[in-house]
């Protein structure tokens, strides 16, 4: 997957949630938490993070919200680059989701001929790779536990401690690399990891195209990536 730079997703962060609005931060799963929206790279290192959105909050409106507004400082991918997201997201340029109505989040014991097509394979294989930001999330929880017991202070504050934890979380694996709950999660890294590449010159300001050109575009560049992923599946 030539030109990616990673994976973004959303995460559910507990919280202590005001009185007032508190059935807002109350999740699916009867909790009260923030859901947050990270993207990572490849080296495991958070490279956008935006808080603030209740439990409640559906995914693609976080996503819309927190690219739409130039204050939330969202670095754009350069023409041609593009995250991995899941199938919550839209499928518009600079984030391609998998194939939907196809099988996702395949076991890793598999057959290589039990496949039922591209699509299939392919979905396959975004899942192997997009699973980098969940590993990343679950290193973050394991590093700081105070996003399992958030003191009570006001939201916004609450996502200045989340932002905070993942800053800190950036600098500890520069600087202490060999650091064990590194280690222990690094070492699962995914092979398929060291096709990544970097995009130097992102963009501060852009404008979110939902357009059905913007579609078709990804569309596009989605089957120009798995096409020939199948046909060279067995590595010929």
């Amino acid at each position: 997957m030539k030109n990616c730079l990673g994976a973004m997703d959303d995460t559910m962060i507990l919280a202590a949630a005001p009185a007032h609005p508190g059935n807002a931060y109350r999740n699916r799963h009867g909790r009260i938490a923030q859901n947050i929206l990270c993207a990572c790279d490849f080296d495991m290192n958070f490279t956008y993070v935006y808080t603030g959105c209740e439990g409640t909050t559906h995914d693609a409106r976080i996503f819309l919200d927190a690219l739409s507004r130039p204050d939330n400082q969202f670095t754009w991918p350069a023409s041609g680059y593009y995250y991995l997201v899941d199938a919550a997201f839209p499928c518009i340029e600079m984030f391609m989701p998998p194939y939907p109505r196809e099988r996702y989040h395949r076991s890793g014991c598999y057959n290589e001929d039990g496949f039922q097509g591209y699509k299939d394979y392919f979905n396959y294989r975004h899942s192997s790779l997009r699973n980098i930001i969940e590993r990343t999330f679950s290193l973050l929880k394991r590093r700081f536990r105070i996003l399992y017991a958030m003191p009570p202070y006001r939201p916004v504050r609450q996502g200045m401690i989340i932002t905070a934890c993942c800053t800190l979380y950036n600098m500890i694996k520069i600087v202490t690399p060999n650091d064990e709950i590194i280690q222990g999660i690094s070492n699962h890294r995914s092979e398929m990891q060291n096709s990544s590449t970097e995009n130097e010159s992102g963009e501060t300001s852009h404008v979110v195209d939902m357009s059905s050109e913007s579609a078709q575009a990804m569309g596009a560049m989605r089957d120009a990536i798995a096409l020939p992923m199948w046909a060279h599946r067995f590595g010929q």
